[in-house]
């Protein structure tokens, strides 16, 4: 098994970014507990989600999703200059978001629902760019196979976003800090990533062309025209489900909901993000179609079975030790992560795997199913509140909707590669 390891460039690969991922993800699930029961109320929380939903509608498009297209190409030469054709649409899209901010800020503040937004969202620009160079930098590193950086990076952003939070709430910031922690550890990230580009890559400065840039950007604009869309319906979905929730159940509910999922993203997002990355790489090596379809079948039983550990988990840990060891007020927390768990491990699956459509060239198509996905889980939210009033109810419909969806999407992408030409792979 270890000779497999060493032997397996796709395996080692994994394991780097894991060991980097899970690392980054212990910090918040040890200071976590803290923040929640000595500095910050479910409501600060439900203030958090909310910004950052909204923050990540804008600011994980801003690049034109033009960083997928840095890792299929061949020359290095076209992959910096796609890098800084991306980099500069999103210096466009930080600076109209100044001005929107400026005008609307409190129109926005209104249509959320949160009055107090309106003081926060002077931060949206600089959230954009930093969130946004930190996935250009990941993706960069991912095309030189650099998980090792990758990993190093995810353990800056994290150490710096909880440090800044727990000191933030000593300082008692309220959710200021809360949004400031986050914030940072985007920018303690990108810092990171220059220092090492700088260090490693500075030569490909050379190879720096406007002409070339402009043409990069245009061979690869199914990445403008078709991802940008669907990553952002994606996001909408989470600004949406939230909205229902806070107007229906209140702020604290979305806290809850929120946090649940924080603690249930470091079960499951640390081995999705670690996997999809290298997942995407090794399928741009990949040319046979009998080859791409074992490939994804074989991953999506492991990554099932895998998916039922956290589920095991959430329902062995009673509620009156997550009360006794975070306070009264997170009473909720466990039943809304037992409804929640089970999509997650479905969503678990299908976004570790997700690159599958990017790789067939079917971004058109996967733009339709997050219209479907949007319009699923709104009939399962309205139909969960039709046989109950109440908040379990609706959030079980949300949930179901939303595991079906995902599986539903794993067989879409069974279909598509056995029936794919292989003259374009």
């Amino acid at each position: 098994m270890i000779q497999r390891i060493r032997e397996s460039d796709f395996i080692r690969n994994i394991l780097v970014l894991f060991s980097g991922s899970l690392l980054s993800q212990l910090i918040p699930f040890f200071v976590l507990p803290i923040l929640q029961r000595y500095y910050y109320s479910p409501a600060d929380f439900g203030f958090l989600a909310i910004f950052i939903s909204f923050s990540e509608l804008f600011s994980s498009v801003a690049s034109g999703k033009l960083e997928y297209g840095i890792v299929l190409q061949s020359r290095e030469r076209n992959a910096i200059n796609l890098f800084f054709g991306a980099l500069k649409i999103v210096l466009i899209v930080t600076l109209i978001s100044c001005v929107l901010v400026l005008i609307f800020r409190n129109p926005i503040a209104d249509y959320l629902e949160e009055p107090r937004m309106s003081n926060y969202l002077f931060l949206l620009p600089v959230y954009i760019i930093f969130f946004s160079m930190t996935d250009l930098f990941s993706y960069w590193n991912n095309r030189k196979r650099r998980f090792a950086t990758i990993s190093w990076a995810k353990l800056v952003q994290t150490g710096t976003s909880e440090s800044v939070k727990l000191l933030a709430g000593v300082m008692n910031l309220g959710v200021f800090g809360l949004i400031i922690g986050r914030l940072s550890g985007f920018i303690g990230a990108v810092f990171f990533y220059i220092r090492t580009f700088l260090k490693r890559d500075s030569r490909v400065l050379k190879l720096l062309d406007n002409t070339i840039s402009r043409e990069t950007v245009r061979e690869n604009k199914k990445f403008i025209l078709f991802s940008t869309p669907s990553v952002f319906l994606g996001n909408l979905i989470n600004v949406v489900y939230l909205q229902l929730f806070l107007v229906y159940f209140g702020e604290q509910m979305v806290g809850v909901i929120g946090v649940s999922m924080t603690y249930l993203s470091a079960g499951f997002g640390v081995v999705a993000i670690s996997f999809s990355q290298v997942f995407y790489s090794k399928l741009a090596e990949t040319r046979k179609k009998e080859e791409l379809l074992h490939m994804y079948k074989r991953f999506a039983k492991n990554l099932a079975l895998l998916a039922l550990v956290p589920v095991v988990i959430v329902y062995l840990i009673p509620s009156s030790f997550v009360a006794n060891l975070l306070g009264e007020k997170w009473l909720e927390l466990m039943p809304i992560a037992r409804i929640m768990v089970f999509w997650l491990a479905a969503w678990f699956v299908s976004s570790s795997l997700s690159f599958i459509f990017i790789r067939l060239q079917k971004q058109k198509v996967l733009l339709y199913y997050d219209l479907l996905h949007l319009l699923i889980i709104l009939a399962g939210f309205f139909i969960g509140r039709a046989f109950s009033d109440d908040m379990e109810s609706a959030l079980w419909g949300f949930s179901i909707a939303r595991f079906l969806f995902y599986i539903f999407v794993i067989g879409v992408a069974i279909h598509m590669i056995k029936h794919v030409d292989e003259k374009t792979l």
